[in-house]
């Protein structure tokens, strides 16, 4: 406990809320994570935890190489020996915080089936029609689109469209799929369940959506569509 009494004095000033879990299954009841400190022992195991219910940035400090290797191949972001000091803890943690949030939001225009995502004004077009979507509707659809028929497992699909901080179960990806399956009737679009994995996002075939092409060629946006997205 003399680890977490100094390290919550060290990042006091950078206004970085530390709370104490004796095993990694306590972070299921906080609703949001900014970063993890894991340390103690079964180190790898806490990884596995960890990286199952959120992707917020993971520090692992202690044990040997052998295990901070594995913890860094399982999604550990920093690994860091036993003896360092609370300083650069802190600094290491401020630095991952600072990291995640100065990614840069973007302002494309993605054209796909006959939906149009339009990410500065946060709108989804269907036909020139102006689809209702709840916030996280509107997320999950937006990274199907970006890596429109690529597989992406629920974890990977949480990560992004939840964003790293969520914690919760993967199994969530299922209900909102099922309601923005509803949304998308008549789309051009499908989201293929994989089993055991996630889902995809499929284009159907079909006639070229002439509204959404005219939409994106007015625009001064920069435009990709969802199958050539570098995801």
């Amino acid at each position: 406990m003399d680890l977490v009494t100094n390290l919550r004095q060290a990042v006091a000033s950078s206004e970085i809320d530390l709370v104490w879990h004796r095993d990694a299954s306590g972070i299921s009841n906080e609703r949001m994570i900014d970063v993890v400190v894991a340390c103690g022992h079964d180190l790898v195991d806490m990884t596995a935890l960890v990286r199952r219910v959120t992707a917020s940035p993971l520090l692992v400090l202690g044990g040997d190489e052998i295990q901070a290797v594995t913890c860094l191949n399982l999604g550990a972001d920093v690994w860091l020996p036993v003896a360092t000091s609370t300083s650069v803890i802190a600094a290491q943690l401020s630095r991952l915080m600072l990291a995640r949030r100065d990614r840069p939001a973007s302002t494309a225009l993605i054209a796909a089936g006959n939906v149009v995502i339009d990410m500065a004004e946060r709108r989804v077009t269907l036909h020139g029609r102006e689809l209702d979507l709840a916030p996280r509707e509107y997320e999950l659809l937006r990274v199907m689109a970006e890596n429109a028929g690529k597989a992406l497992s629920r974890d990977r699909i949480l990560a992004a469209a939840w964003g790293p901080r969520f914690v919760g179960e993967p199994k969530t990806v299922d209900v909102h799929v099922a309601w923005l399956r509803q949304k998308l009737e008549g789309s051009g679009l499908r989201v293929t369940t994989l089993r055991g994995l996630g889902y995809r996002l499929d284009v159907i075939p079909g006639p070229v959506n002439e509204r959404a092409v005219a939409h994106l060629s007015v625009t001064g946006r920069s435009t990709s569509t969802g199958p050539q997205h570098a995801g």
